[in-house]
C-alpha cells in the first residue's frame, strides 16, 4: 500500500477508535478526505479494468453524511469512519491487483 494510503488509513482507524475526542470540523475533514480518496480510487480501478467493489451504503452515502455531520452520534461516526477505511483498502487492492 502506498504511504499516504496507508497512512490516511491508519488516520481513519485511530479516529474511529477515539472518536469522542475527534472535533466536528476533524470530523468533516477525514469524511471529505475519504469520499475524495475513494472516488480518485475507483477512478483507478475503472482504468486497470478489475471489478469495482460494491460501495455499502454508508460509503455510498457519504454525500448525505457530510450535510449531517454535526449531527452525528460518535457509534455512527465510529462505523462511518471505519467503512471508509475498509473501502480505500478494498480499492486499494483492486487497483493494484494484476491478473
Amino acid at each position: 500500500m502506498t504511504s499516504a494510503i496507508a497512512n490516511f488509513g491508519t488516520e481513519l482507524y485511530l479516529s474511529a477508535n477515539e472518536v469522542s475526542k475527534v472535533s466536528t470540523f476533524q470530523r468533516l475533514r477525514l469524511v471529505e478526505h475519504a469520499a475524495r480518496m475513494i472516488a480518485e480510487q475507483r477512478i483507478q480501478v475503472a482504468v486497470t479494468g478489475n471489478v469495482v467493489s460494491i460501495p455499502s451504503s454508508v460509503v455510498a452515502g457519504l454525500d448525505i453524511i457530510l450535510l449531517q455531520i454535526d449531527d452525528m452520534p460518535d457509534p455512527l461516526m465510529n462505523h462511518i469512519l471505519l467503512e471508509c477505511a475498509d473501502e480505500i483498502r478494498k480499492l486499494h487492492v483492486l487497483s493494484t491487483k494484476t491478473e
